[in-house]
């Protein structure tokens, strides 16, 4: 028995090291961990048609071709507390082809803030592509809330005596040339020179500004 134990002493002796380098080299996993998974990202929240787009200026007027007079063109955005939306994206979007109109660089569509009054306009663009009616569509968005309008104009060859009669019969309070100025002059923020009235052959240049609007004379 002495023998025995002594020779398995003796073996457990040789092993023992061999076993240590193994385990030193190859460590066993102990509850090894799984790798997090990536957190998923966060669902964006659903588009809601909550916005108000309102034509302040431009729905029914109508644009002079031949001297190249173009209306007011502004809308108003309210939250659905009808509270003015400051900042948002305004795209004033006209027809690709017939009767429409295009901004200075060509392009059909343009974006602009709201200002603090939730009102927006669009400057720099000049009717084309014939006489005739079309309608400029205008998306608002805030976020994920959004809002649209069309306004309705016509391009027509040249604005008569005539036609400025019947449009008066019809008149609101936004066909006011007065009102379309300040409303302009807000909205815009800058010096935009707007040409609004006909009178024979002279036209009167309106100079829409921040503050007191000015006219320049007959030219």
């Amino acid at each position: 028995m002495k023998s025995c134990s002594s020779k398995g002493l003796q073996t457990w002796r040789w092993l023992l090291p061999q076993v240590l380098s193994v385990v030193l080299v190859f460590p066993p996993s102990l509850g090894a961990q799984q790798p997090a998974a990536p957190a998923k990202p966060m669902a964006p929240l659903p588009m809601v048609q909550s916005l108000k787009v309102m034509a302040l200026a431009g729905d029914g007027e109508m644009n002079d071709l031949e001297r190249k007079i173009m209306a007011p063109l502004v809308v108003d955005v309210l939250d659905q507390n009808s509270r003015p939306v400051e900042g948002a994206a305004v795209v004033f979007r006209f027809p690709l082809n017939g009767p429409s109109a295009s901004f200075s660089n060509g392009d059909k569509a343009r974006t602009v803030r709201t200002n603090a009054d939730g009102q927006a306009a669009a400057v720099d663009w000049v009717a084309e592509g014939g006489a005739g009616k079309f309608q400029v569509r205008v998306n608002a968005s805030r976020g994920n809330e959004l809002g649209e309008t069309v306004i309705s104009m016509s391009n027509v060859s040249r604005i008569t005596e005539d036609m400025k009669t019947t449009k008066s019969k019809h008149k609101s309070l936004w066909s006011s040339r007065w009102v379309k100025i300040g409303i302009v002059a807000a909205a815009a923020g800058a010096v935009a020179g707007i040409i609004l009235a006909t009178r024979g052959d002279s036209t009167t240049t309106v100079s829409a500004s921040p503050g007191s609007p000015t006219i320049g004379g007959p030219r």
